[in-house]
């Protein structure tokens, strides 16, 4: 679990945004065969708020992915580590069964995307629309990626991923849930706590 954002410690529907993704992925844990060990990845300034959740704490800079891979390098063995965002409580499952059971064959990692639908405009510096994006060359990103350890560059930097991954690695993605969404202002959590109500009454 990669804590990037305070937002993950505020309050959604009586439990912290973090505690209801770290439940999803204690669900999955429980789910399938294979054996895990949940972890948080957390700044310094934070591991204090993470104390209670009874699993694995790598203290590092989560949105940086050097030093997320760094941790990882330091934590308990893995053969495969997912990677799920703290903001994102509604994903289910089912998403990180699709990831895993994507990992197949030549493929090293994998992540859940959604096509883009908004309309996506380019502005300039003093705010004048410059051009319309064309949103089919564009994906809504989302959580777990699930990645085999020989696939991570431990020597890498930047990458558009949670960690740097080797220039031959295979990727693929997976169709992502619409309520996998992610909290990004507390402003968010209303509306969230309306897609949870939603959840837990009319989607079951």
């Amino acid at each position: 679990m990669a804590v990037t954002s305070p937002i993950a410690f505020e309050l959604l529907n009586k439990d912290s945004i973090l505690h209801t993704s770290m439940g999803v992925a204690r669900a999955f844990s429980i789910e399938t065969s294979i054996k895990t060990q949940l972890a948080v990845a957390v700044s310094k300034d934070d591991a204090d708020k993470v104390a209670d959740l009874n699993c694995e704490v790598l203290i590092c800079e989560p949105s940086s992915p050097a030093s997320l891979a760094a941790a990882l390098k330091q934590s308990s063995p893995f053969d495969l580590v997912a990677i799920h965002d703290s903001q994102r409580p509604l994903t289910r499952t089912a998403q990180f069964h699709r990831s895993l059971e994507a990992l197949i064959g030549d493929v090293d990692a994998v992540r859940p995307a959604a096509s883009f639908t908004e309309t996506l405009k380019a502005v300039t510096a003093d705010q004048m629309i410059e051009k319309t994006i064309d949103r089919s060359s564009m994906l809504r990103i989302s959580t777990p990626e699930i990645i085999r350890l020989s696939a991570i560059d431990f020597e890498g930097a930047g990458s558009t991923w949670f960690v740097p991954l080797k220039d031959q690695t295979k990727r693929a993605t997976v169709d992502a849930d619409p309520e996998s969404l992610r909290v990004n202002s507390a402003a968010e959590i209303a509306l969230m706590e309306s897609f949870v109500h939603w959840q837990q009454t009319i989607a079951r």
